[in-house]
């Protein structure tokens, strides 16, 4: 049997023509808008809409309200001409729900994801939840052990933050949706130079190591509290030149510093261990001594514990579960109590500190109830982020409770943070959970199109503007989609 084939050609039609049917039954929630703005935006818009000749939508409601949330003028069409009214309400129906009766066969579907997962394409942008992606990777003995979150930084459903940070509460979950990773725009919509404000928060996408980019995305502002987690071993090319040196890199970023913080400010740096010829390298020397050089004194190194130990075969040694955070200053500032104490409000007991010569000091607190928070000690122990995707080409993945206790232990409300290695942009969330205000540098368009993305996942309704001339993210995104179409 040979059918004809009646949509002869694709059009491109102007999205103000188009109008969606009055009697369209097929709902789209706002999380699944912006599924299927994401993909768009990450693949471009693959499959035209079906309309009547008169532009009424056939098939396609979501991807026309994508299109003109995203700014788009134009989208491809098919026009069906050949349909009665009848058919073209069947014909609705139909292209929803025949989809929905297909299974899925689950070895296959696991076979699939690894590959995608392999090619390193955010596993996100496939409209899986993280639940069903862990109970079908993890079949494949793909699934990454989950350990507890601090109680008090926990997320929160409504807004994926939480209160000052503990350690090792029970009930805490194990999935923090701030630590989601969108799939960014296959073509930058971020240019080199551009500034973007998100809320109270900066994002430059510059280079870290020249004094003038530190300067414009600082302003008048001096940071308390510098966090990154820069490239190591596995690093992104940080210069023009292509070749990565790591002391230059260093060096080039942390000689502004004076430029960048408060007298009292505190640098934290997160860096984890490379391997090279069966040994760990101590990659971080000759940087260590450099930043003593110019002052800025050895003052902590914590641990960051992440839970259980990643699976897999790492010849011979035991899986890796920790990283490192090195701590400077130029002047102490006492850390903010905020981890909870397990005994709060009991007495304290009266015993005291026995000394040398045997007698025992009086302890001065006895009798008082015992403190609601204390200072945290020296391990961090906050689960590791668990995102895949582009976020894992990124040498530096971290959980947003990382910065989230760190400021929370080093700074206060309305403090400002420096981020010179900004990333997917997870400090910016941060600041945004604790009501810090960030200041970050990030070289590649493309993270910087990621950070937006998952700001806006997040928080939809915070406004993203480009500083120079006011226009918001989906704006600029459209102007720019249409030049570069014009170009082609």
């Amino acid at each position: 049997m040979t059918l004809p084939w009646m949509a002869a050609k694709i059009l491109l039609r102007p999205v103000a023509e188009l109008r969606p049917h009055a009697g369209n039954a097929r709902v789209h929630s706002p999380e699944q808008l912006e599924q299927i703005k994401a993909s768009v935006m990450a693949f471009g818009f693959t499959n035209p809409l079906l309309v009547d000749e008169d532009g009424v939508l056939i098939a396609g409601h979501g991807r026309l309200e994508a299109a003109s949330a995203l700014g788009m003028a134009k989208v491809p069409v098919i026009v069906l001409r050949h349909l009665s009214a009848a058919q073209k309400e069947a014909l609705r129906l139909a292209d929803n729900r025949i989809a929905e009766n297909a299974t899925w066969d689950q070895a296959l579907l696991r076979d699939a994801l690894s590959s995608v997962q392999a090619a390193e394409i955010d596993l996100a942008a496939l409209g899986f939840s993280a639940d069903e992606l862990a109970d079908i990777l993890a079949a494949a003995g793909d699934a990454v052990s989950d350990g507890d979150a601090p109680e008090a930084l926990s997320a929160d459903p409504a807004e994926g933050g939480g209160a000052a940070g503990t350690a090792g509460a029970e009930d805490a979950p194990a999935d923090d949706p701030a630590d989601a990773d969108p799939e960014p725009p296959r073509q930058a919509v971020t240019r080199p130079g551009d500034l973007w404000l998100l809320g109270d928060h900066r994002l430059l996408c510059g280079d870290s190591t020249d004094a003038a980019s530190v300067a414009r995305v600082m302003g008048q502002d001096r940071a308390a509290l510098l966090f990154t987690s820069p490239p190591y071993g596995n690093q992104r090319d940080y210069t023009t030149g292509g070749g990565t040196d790591w002391d230059a890199l260093m060096q080039g970023v942390f000689q502004h510093l004076d430029a960048s913080m408060r007298p009292d400010g505190q640098v934290l740096v997160n860096l984890g261990l490379i391997h090279r010829d069966n040994e760990w390298i101590p990659y971080w020397s000759g940087w260590l001594d450099w930043m003593r050089a110019r002052g800025w004194r050895r003052f902590g190194l914590y641990t960051w514990d992440q839970g259980p130990g990643l699976p897999g075969d790492w010849n011979g040694r035991l899986a890796p579960a920790f990283e490192f955070v090195f701590h400077f200053n130029r002047q102490s500032r006492q850390a903010n109590k905020i981890v909870p104490c397990k005994w709060a409000g009991t007495p304290n007991k009266g015993s005291g500190l026995r000394a040398a010569d045997g007698t025992i000091s009086e302890y001065q607190h006895a009798g008082l109830p015992v403190q609601d928070f204390r200072i945290p000690d020296n391990v961090l122990r906050l689960t590791r982020h668990k995102g895949r995707g582009i976020e894992t080409e990124h040498p530096a993945v971290f959980p947003v409770v990382l910065p989230e206790f760190l400021m929370r232990a080093y700074t206060d409300e309305s403090d400002v943070v420096f981020e010179p290695f900004g990333g997917s942009g997870t400090t910016i969330l941060a600041g945004r959970r604790t009501g810090r205000r960030v200041r970050a540098i990030e070289l590649a368009p493309a993270y910087v199109d990621l950070a937006i993305a998952r700001w806006r996942m997040l928080h939809p309704d915070a406004p993203v503007i480009l500083a120079d001339d006011d226009r918001d993210y989906d704006a600029v995104a459209a102007a720019r989609q249409e030049v570069t179409a014009d170009a082609a």
